[in-house]
């Protein structure tokens, strides 16, 4: 991962040397959730993400949008009645790399259509469990967690002058654990600013 995160760095270092590669810089708040086989039950859990890129444009209204965040995951399980609580926290540091095509609304107002693959390292996933007044935490590295995720993110940006506002969907292909189907999915409300 250290050389795909050099690699990322030089790339888009080399990318700038042409005048029309804008940097950005945005942050966001959602909701994560994990999304397991045969289950059903809502779980979600109050998350965020921080990060920069560029977007570079290849052809008129069309441009590609790499990244790179910190972002926090996980899901929340929780059964009153039994006085049951599961709350699973998850970061990762990850690369989109988004194709992006831009509508003009008007001469203040853009809109971005967006979509893309994306590759995340898990950097620390702790499963903390309250149950009947005590608590035990598990972290995830010690049951063999999956440390790659790879997905796809969908989203679209509003853009006021060089003011980002926008919407994420970001859904997990990879299974967290080995004998457990349960994957990733995140919604972010984010905003940022292009230089």
């Amino acid at each position: 991962m250290k050389k795909l995160v050099t690699l990322l760095v030089v790339a888009l270092m080399a990318l700038t040397a042409s005048a029309q590669v804008t940097w950005n810089v945005k942050g966001g708040v959602g909701v994560a959730s994990c999304i397991m086989e045969g289950e059903d039950e809502e779980n979600e859990k109050f998350v965020g993400k921080i990060g920069f890129g560029i977007e570079v444009p290849f052809a008129s209204d069309w441009s590609l949008m790499p990244s790179l965040e910190m972002a926090w995951k996980g899901a929340v399980w929780e059964t009153p009645d039994f006085d049951y609580k599961e709350t699973l926290n998850e970061s990762y540091l990850q690369i989109p790399v988004l194709v992006a095509y831009r509508l003009n609304l008007n001469p203040r107002w853009n809109m971005t259509i967006k979509a893309g693959p994306y590759v995340a390292l898990l950097l620390s996933a702790k499963d903390k469990i309250e149950f009947m007044g005590e608590e035990q935490e598990v972290d995830l590295s010690d049951l063999d967690a999956n440390k790659i995720d790879v997905g796809i993110d969908i989203g679209v940006d509003f853009e006021y002058h060089r003011f980002v506002f926008g919407l994420e969907y970001e859904l997990g292909f990879v299974s967290m654990l080995p004998d457990v189907d349960i994957k990733n999915s995140a919604v972010y409300f984010t905003a940022g600013y292009k230089f």
